[in-house]
């Protein structure tokens, strides 16, 4: 008799056999990877507490890697000294010089003469067949324009317009291949951020200058009376032979074109100011398109709403513009604005108090000249615009009010 185990124990048992030793694999590779896991887990903790306690150079000290120092750049990279071995260029210097590399030769300086005068100032490539942003005073002189690139190359340059109230102008070169600027929209400026300035400060020709933002959207009245606004200010130092020249960030973008310091002594004092390079590339281009820039204005002459004007007239609200007087018979008038009655000394001014207080434009909210500056600048003489305005307490709205043309002149009109 045959006493062999049947074909299906046998099988059974090599497959319970299997089983076994799959199922004992298992745990065996799972004990392992728990043990890996909490090695893994005690690790990070440790390399944790040592980042704590000593930061990065401790855990590089850890892998082996000494280091005298560390530097740290605007784009989060990471440079070392080790050994002893420094490197020539600190992360902030390696920036600043690659932005005078990278942007000097899109900086130019501008000769203006005449018979009786001559002036010098900086301009900015914005475009590769030769046309220049600059200041308005930078060639309001009049005259021939010559302009030297950073190679030493000379160009005669034409005069395309200007516009006086932004203190922008566009002058021209024949010539390709230029290299013009990149930008970056000032609207993604904050305080604190690093800013260069390039230009020939007393013909110090193509000097570079390293600071920050210090505000943002200030106000300045420059020395014909007309205001300024939405401008940078900056440290960076600027002095006479910078105006025209770009501001540019870290990366090499300019931000803002240099236009005015303050000063009690005609130099530097850490307080500049540029124009944002939204402006600039607004007004350029209406100027290379049109040749001048033309904008509206309200034909008054009004103040902007301060806590001191609010509490001695007792007005019933606090932000907006007081219209002092209206020109007779001009628009504004013949619209219905009115303007005050009782005369007040205000600073070296004379306002009128009891007039309209302008609170919207079409509905768009006025709280100050910025606001003002902001909605004109779309704006045309030709247009007419609805105005809201605060009366002897009650809100009225003045129905297609005509503009007359935006000038230096009605500009002052503007009192602050």
């Amino acid at each position: 008799m045959d006493k062999r185990p049947p074909l299906s124990r046998i099988i059974l048992a090599a497959c319970l056999a299997v089983v076994t030793v799959a199922v004992l694999v298992l745990l065996s590779l799972w004990t392992i990877g728990i043990s890996q896991e909490k090695r893994s887990e005690d690790l990070r903790r440790e390399l944790e507490r040592v980042g704590r306690e000593g930061g990065e150079r401790a855990l590089l000290a850890l892998g082996g890697y000494e280091v005298d120092d560390i530097f740290y750049s605007d784009e989060g990279l990471l440079l070392f000294e080790e050994g002893g071995q420094s490197w020539r260029y600190s992360a902030d210097e390696m920036q600043n010089i690659k932005v005078f590399e990278r942007c000097a030769a899109s900086v130019v300086e501008i000769y203006v003469s005449s018979e009786l005068s001559a002036a010098m100032g900086c301009g900015v490539v914005i475009t590769s067949d030769g046309y220049i942003v600059t200041n308005t005073h930078v060639v309001s002189q009049g005259g021939d324009l010559t302009v030297r690139f950073m190679d030493g190359d000379q160009r005669d340059a034409r005069l395309v317009g200007s516009d006086p109230i932004t203190d922008i102008a566009v002058i021209k070169v024949d010539g390709e291949g230029l290299a013009p600027l990149s930008f970056m929209s000032a609207e993604e400026l904050v305080v604190g951020q690093k800013v260069i300035a390039i230009g020939s400060p007393y013909g110090y020709s193509w000097s570079q200058s390293v600071g920050t933002v210090a505000a943002l959207d200030r106000t300045v009245t420059s020395g014909d009376g007309v205001s300024l606004s939405g401008l940078i200010q900056t440290d960076a130092l600027i002095n006479p032979g910078n105006s025209g020249g770009p501001l540019l960030d870290a990366k090499g973008r300019m931000v803002g074109l240099v236009t005015a310091i303050y000063s009690t002594s005609g130099s530097a004092q850490g307080i500049s100011f540029a124009i944002p390079v939204d402006t600039v590339v607004d007004i350029a281009s209406r100027i290379i398109r049109d040749g001048s820039v033309s904008r509206g204005t309200l034909d008054i002459l009004s103040v902007e709403l301060n806590p001191m004007i609010v509490d001695y007239a007792r007005l019933p609200v606090d932000e907006g513009i007081l219209v002092s007087q209206v020109v007779p018979a001009g628009q504004a008038d013949k619209a219905g604005l009115r303007g005050g009655t009782r005369r007040t000394a205000y600073g070296s001014s004379v306002i009128y108090i009891g007039g309209d207080i302008i609170t919207a434009l079409d509905g768009v909210p006025i709280s100050g000249y910025s606001d003002y500056y902001a909605f004109m600048a779309d704006t045309s003489s030709t247009d007419k615009v609805d105005v809201t305005v605060v009366r002897d307490g009650q809100t009225m709205t003045i129905r297609n009010v005509p503009l007359v043309e935006q000038t230096v002149e009605n500009m002052r009109w503007l009192i602050r």
